[in-house]
């Protein structure tokens, strides 16, 4: 409470010396206006231009205005500053805070810095994770899905240095990230540059006026730099990797919960359920993906006789997917384990069929064939490859499976995913990377793709052998 108080006063000193230097800026204008008035009621031939040396001839308001920007960028950055925010930031998010800050400052008030700041310092936790998730993302992408590539004693930095030596990408800034996270877990502040592990290989290259090889070491890491620009890095503290892997599986959420060194490396389905049945609502931008990856029209883009769609979303959940496929027109049916999730299906109406049942437990002998399959699968544990797999079984020849997977689905190298990548091939299927962080409005960071597969049509007329 104390702390709160203190930042509260600071901030309203701040506010104060604020609409001071806004107000003398009124008065700096209006000056400026009258000297250049006077000037030319003394000399009518003078150049008002010139005398105002170009910096205030334009409308009062715009550059006022210009003015305010300025101020209140300033004291934003003042305060992240001082805050030691800026600290938890990796260079991508700080990118993006200097971008908005340049590009339209929110007005420095005492109130919104206080809010600001009071949300800041409660995200500072998750602001620390995602920061480090990003900077592992960017040396790899299998980093990107924690359940597909855990970090380890090394990490591999491809083409980080050109044929000149030279830096390559913004691979120092990421080095610089990574550095950061393992000098603030291990206690101690972010070195400047030259006194970090990117000075020290500046300082290993210098002298020479192509790429050589090079080994250096600090109390952190051991990098060697090869002459074909790729530079490895051994992390030296295993206590602190281990801290980085806990924090990455807090970031992406428990739903992944199958690292390399715990994935199901059985062709049979995984047992028991999903925590919380694997529930994460399908957010509305990504069910109209889902719905044109599928080619599944509406009713204001059929032409003449468009046919409708037998559809299929086996584990429904609350049917976002499936609500939205029977607005536009089509005949939907939804598979659903959790009670009340089917009885709101039923009562929600618009579903052509609504089955409470273990869709692992169903058969396409008995369910049908569907043009159609769309699907959020459970992700943990690797069940969304379970579910997709089962699911192609029941697609009608030449029909369509649309499924969101978790990221590691392209990573993982379990012999079950690894099988499942080759069936998804030898289907003529497709990966395609979502936006990160797609799933956070239904309360995980997850990284997950877009599969998209067409079943085949056989030259009888039935569907390609089954998976």
């Amino acid at each position: 409470m104390g702390q709160d108080l203190a930042i509260r006063s600071t901030i309203e000193a701040i506010e104060g010396h604020r609409a001071q230097a806004l107000a003398l800026f009124e008065r700096s204008y209006d000056l400026e206006q009258e000297a250049c008035d006077a000037v030319a009621r003394a000399a009518p031939s003078a150049n008002r231009l010139q005398l105002s040396e170009g910096r205030r001839y334009k409308a009062r308001d715009k550059w006022l205005e210009e003015r305010r920007r300025e101020v209140d960028s300033a004291i934003w950055n003042y305060l992240i500053q001082a805050t030691h925010l800026e600290r938890l930031m990796d260079r991508t998010a700080r990118e993006a805070f200097r971008r908005q800050l340049a590009d339209n400052p929110p007005p420095a008030t005492a109130d919104n810095c206080a809010a600001t700041l009071q949300q800041l310092m409660g995200d500072a936790d998750m602001i620390f994770k995602r920061g480090i998730a990003t900077a592992f993302a960017q040396l790899d992408r299998r980093f990107r899905s924690h359940d597909g590539f855990k970090v380890g004693s090394r990490v591999v930095l491809s083409y980080a240095l050109t044929t000149y030596g030279a830096w390559s990408g913004a691979r120092d800034e990421t080095l610089r990230d990574i550095e950061r996270t393992f000098h603030t877990l291990g206690g101690k502040p972010h070195p400047e540059r030259s006194g970090g592990i990117c000075g020290l290989i500046d300082a290993a290259k210098r002298g020479s006026l192509s790429l050589k090889a090079f080994e250096v070491e600090d109390d952190y890491f051991r990098v060697r730099g090869f002459k074909n620009g790729n530079v490895h890095l051994w992390l030296k503290r295993a206590d602190l990797v281990a801290r980085v892997n806990q924090l990455l599986a807090d970031y992406y959420g428990a739903a992944l919960g199958a690292a390399p060194d715990v994935a199901d490396r059985r062709h049979a389905p995984k047992g028991g359920l999903a925590k919380n049945y694997g529930f994460f609502p399908t957010p509305a931008h990504l069910v109209s993906r889902v719905l044109e990856a599928g080619h599944v029209g509406t009713r204001a883009t059929w032409r003449g006789d468009y046919p409708r769609l037998s559809i299929l979303e086996p584990s429904a959940g609350l049917g976002a997917i499936a609500q939205a496929a029977a607005a536009a027109g089509h005949l939907v049916t939804a598979v659903e384990i959790q009670p009340g999730h089917a009885t709101h299906l039923r009562e929600a109406g618009g579903l052509q069929r609504v089955l409470c049942e273990d869709f692992l437990a169903l058969d396409p002998a008995g369910l049908g064939l569907f043009d159609r399959v769309l699907m959020n699968p459970p992700f943990d544990g690797g069940r969304d490859v379970d579910h997709v797999t089962h699911a192609l079984r029941f697609l009608a020849p030449g029909g369509r499976l649309v499924a969101i997977m978790a990221a590691g689905v392209e990573f993982r190298e379990d012999r079950k995913t690894s099988d499942f990548r080759a069936l998804v091939e030898r289907f003529g299927g497709t990966f395609q990377d979502l936006p990160a962080g797609s799933f956070q409005e239904s309360g995980t960071n997850v990284n997950t793709v877009l599969l998209t597969v067409r079943a085949p049509i056989h030259p009888t007329g039935q569907s390609a052998p089954r998976p």
